[in-house]
């Protein structure tokens, strides 16, 4: 029974300690993409797996929310064309309060993105899909506030 028990146990603590690393790991890249996107580098694509799902909540002007999905690459020319005028305003995204969750054989990043002079913060998440070539992004969520995504196609 005691040998069980300690099997238990010790399976149970290696499983854990897989979880931590996961999580310790995850959340250095996101960090080193915070870092790329506040610094408008061109190397942010490879944050992403190919055809990643990139969602955009949008917080209507007459109230509620409606969820736009923007094909992956009509994102990526609006990020290659938006960089230059990022970084002349120096607009910055901060992200606060993260939470990393098992979801399935990925992770959910949860956090708070406050924009350039926001004062309140608006939700998004990151799903990481582990790759050969590292932790990517595999879906991302953004809360927002700019109203041309509501006329996405």
């Amino acid at each position: 029974m005691k040998k069980l028990f300690f099997t238990l146990l010790i399976s149970a603590l290696l499983a854990l300690s897989a979880l931590a690393d996961d999580t310790v790991d995850i959340l250095a890249a996101f960090d080193k993409y915070v870092n790329e996107a506040n610094n408008y580098s061109s190397t942010l694509p490879n944050y992403y797996v190919k055809n990643a799902k990139i969602v955009r909540v949008v917080n209507k002007k007459g109230g509620g929310q409606k969820a736009v999905v923007i094909p992956y690459d009509r994102y990526l020319k609006e990020l290659q064309n938006n960089q230059k005028l990022a970084k002349m305003t120096a607009y910055k995204n901060k992200y606060i309060n993260r939470k990393v969750t098992k979801v399935n054989n990925d992770y959910k990043l949860s956090a708070t993105r406050i924009p350039r002079n926001d004062k309140t913060g608006l939700g998004c998440y990151f799903i990481y899909t582990k790759t050969p070539d590292g932790w990517k992004i595999k879906e991302e969520s953004m809360t927002t506030n700019v109203q041309t995504f509501l006329s996405a196609k």
